[in-house]
């Protein structure tokens, strides 16, 4: 149970980093990409909606695992996403 915790814990942390440094972006409809964090990796993921599931083609998103640009994914839709539709709703 402790390295589950523990690599939960990781996982939370990298994808508020994703989320701060702005590494998650929208590429086309129903298609994102990820930046690499300096220091912590070199690859660029892309992250694409399915039939409504994210899939990511990083080592984790290939094993059909819910990874951390998933979520940052998630959280980018919510936030930025859904700003923009408010902002279409007032302008």
């Amino acid at each position: 149970m402790g390295y589950e915790m523990g690599t939960k814990a990781f996982m939370n942390q990298k994808v508020k980093k994703l989320i701060e440094l702005n590494k998650i972006s929208r590429v086309t409809d129903g298609i994102y990409q990820c930046l690499p964090i300096p220091g912590y990796n070199i690859s660029t993921y892309t992250i694409k909606e399915y039939f409504g599931k994210l899939l990511c083609n990083c080592q984790a998103g290939r094993k059909g695992r819910e990874c951390s640009h998933i979520q940052a994914v998630r959280i980018y839709q919510e936030r930025v996403e859904h700003s923009r539709e408010v902002q279409l709703h007032i302008a």
